[in-house]
């Protein structure tokens, strides 16, 4: 092999090896639990699918166990992949939702605004728990 095939193979493996650290950062992004953040102002959810929900446009928050779960039946803006659902989906009846839910795991938070309904859960249930004990507190006091 001549060193212009050598040079083109070492620009062929360092394209790969970019190219497969690429997909390595995406995945850890998406399959890692999102951060979330509760204030008095916004809920925050900050994954590869970010969202804020103001407080004051909640009109209701609840848990559910996964088998309450809406079935899933489109991924409009968003990522499915091993039970990972991050983004924008419709369900079976035709209602757009936005999901950041790993499947299987109870409870699920589901926040309801005039806007959206809003599903969210972590892969560590009490993790899932403390969002959602944060956000009725800041719903207790938003009048």
């Amino acid at each position: 092999m001549n060193s212009r095939g050598k040079k083109w193979t070492i620009y062929q493996t360092a394209f790969v090896i970019i190219i497969i650290g690429i997909v390595a950062f995406f995945q850890f992004r998406t399959y890692r639990d999102p951060e979330v953040t509760v204030s008095s102002e916004n809920f925050k959810v900050r994954n590869v699918y970010k969202m804020t929900i103001p407080i004051n446009e909640i009109t209701s928050a609840d848990t559910l166990s996964w088998n309450e779960m809406p079935t899933i039946a489109l991924r409009t803006n968003g990522f499915s992949f091993l039970g990972v659902n991050r983004g924008y989906f419709k369900t079976k009846e035709g209602n757009a939702v936005w999901l950041s839910v790993k499947s299987g795991i109870s409870p699920v938070i589901r926040i309801i605004t005039n806007n959206g309904i809003y599903y969210l859960n972590h892969k560590n249930p009490n993790d899932t728990r403390s969002n959602f004990i944060s956000l009725t507190n800041y719903l207790k006091n938003k009048n």
